[in-house]
């Protein structure tokens, strides 16, 4: 006898296909990017993807999900953006307030062009300053305020002082007091913590590892072949001063290092002791010694440049003080939470922070910057965009409001700028570029 068929088994038939075709969609999607991120050399990577009010988290990679801590350097000048604009609208700052009566006396100079500069064009890179601030903030102002766009790194140093100045709060308490804690970001932070392992390419690594090493010991060997020729000083043996030059080179390099870029300190010291055993190991061939330093380190660079390989690094060692230019540490779960804010406030109707959103600067036809976040004109519409690099990190979001569409790729790999630009384009379905020269 044949069981009655009814109507809510009928349906419940049809969700259970769906549901299986919907998986196979899903797993396809994620082998597919998979394999994109292997084309890439992607070592890990967490994304989020939101349409019709829907958010979807992928992630690839050992340990990593949506509340793995990823590195997002530039992108907090998204968040520093935002709060000084929450600040606009409690009446502590206007868009055409000249910055230098808020600033600390260790950032103003004699260039009376700094007296013009607003708070605006900070915003939208228009302040004139420099993009670099790696050995230190570069306070030149190398165009008139407001005449053109330049990307600005030491621009947002300056708001960092500004906001912090306006709120009597530090960068880190403003962000949790105007961001974080009121957004429920409870995994972001611009102070020092730990993040996914970051993987750099090995051609990065060698060059921060050696370039400062060889020049100093080249110099040193220069001055000591120069003195021991001029004043015939012969108190040292060449021998004697070769290895002399070899450990200032590497306690002089251990220093640059920590100073700028710390991550790479424990590979370093890995050379620089292999390098070490082998002068003592060759210290009675007197031809060998002197040649398995250069011999060495022409080895390893071209080892560097000729395997197009990542390699794991550490975190960096010594903490940098929070800056709202490059420091940005986050999730793609925390940064879902900050996007969907700034959809709400594009449609908003009231608020300063929906000016963001508006062109300030036009840079060439497609794209231009509003208050904080760059623009791209698409097709369909503008999509809204930041990336952020540090080594070991690379990660981007892109906005499409019109869609009710937003992607956020944040990755653990030199190379994830690339990979980061092929998922927004296939998820968005448009043709973008998001990238401005900087």
């Amino acid at each position: 006898m044949m069981k009655e068929v009814t109507y809510e088994k009928i349906v419940l038939a049809f969700i259970i296909i769906l549901s299986g075709l919907l998986m196979g969609i899903t797993v396809h999607s994620t082998q597919e990017t998979d394999l994109m991120a292997g084309s890439y050399d992607i070592n890990g990577y967490s994304i989020a993807y939101y349409e019709n009010d829907k958010i979807m988290f992928q992630n690839y990679g050992d340990g990593i999900n949506e509340k793995s801590v990823f590195e997002l350097a530039s992108n907090g000048k998204v968040l520093s953006a935002y709060i000084a604009l929450k600040l606009v609208d409690e009446g502590k700052l206007n868009l055409e307030d000249k910055i230098a009566s808020f600033l600390d006396s260790d950032l103003l100079t004699n260039d009376e062009r700094l007296y013009d500069i607003t708070l605006k064009q900070l915003l939208c890179h228009t302040s004139g300053f420099s993009a670099s601030f790696e050995l230190g903030i570069d306070k030149k102002i190398y165009s008139n305020p407001g005449e053109k766009f330049c990307y600005s790194g030491v621009g947002y140093i300056y708001l960092q002082n500004v906001i912090e100045s306006v709120s009597g709060m530090t960068m880190e308490q403003a962000a949790k007091y105007y961001v974080f804690e009121p957004l429920g970001m409870k995994n972001s932070t611009f102070e020092h913590i730990r993040t996914v392992t970051p993987y750099m390419n090995l051609s990065s690594v060698v060059i921060y590892i050696f370039t400062v090493f060889i020049i100093v010991f080249i110099v040193l060997l220069l001055a000591v072949f120069v003195m021991r020729k001029i004043t015939r000083f012969q108190f040292f043996s060449y021998k004697i001063s070769l290895i002399v030059c070899f450990i200032i080179a590497g306690i002089v390099n251990t220093f640059f290092l920590f100073v700028l870029l710390s991550k790479v300190v424990f590979a370093f010291g890995i050379c620089f002791v292999f390098m070490g055993v082998s002068l003592f190991l060759t210290r009675k061939s007197t031809k060998i010694f002197y040649a398995i330093i250069p011999i060495e380190a022409i080895l390893i660079l071209g080892l560097g440049f000729a395997m197009p390989v990542s390699i794991p690094v550490t975190n960096d060692i010594v903490a940098k003080a929070p800056n709202c230019a490059y420091t940005l540490k986050s999730t793609s779960e925390d940064m879902s939470i900050f996007c969907q804010e700034l959809i709400e406030e594009y449609y908003s109707s009231d608020g300063t922070v929906k000016e963001m959103f508006s062109a300030a600067v036009n840079i060439d036809a497609v794209n231009s910057w509003g208050l904080g976040i760059a623009i791209e004109s698409e097709s369909k519409g503008e999509t809204y965009w930041h990336s952020g690099i540090n080594p070991g990190f690379q990660s981007l979001f892109v906005l499409y409001p019109l869609q009710n569409k937003y992607v956020i790729i944040l990755t653990n790999s030199d190379n994830g700028l690339l990979f980061s630009k092929e998922i927004a384009k296939d998820f968005l379905e448009i043709d973008g570029n998001w990238d401005i020269k900087r």
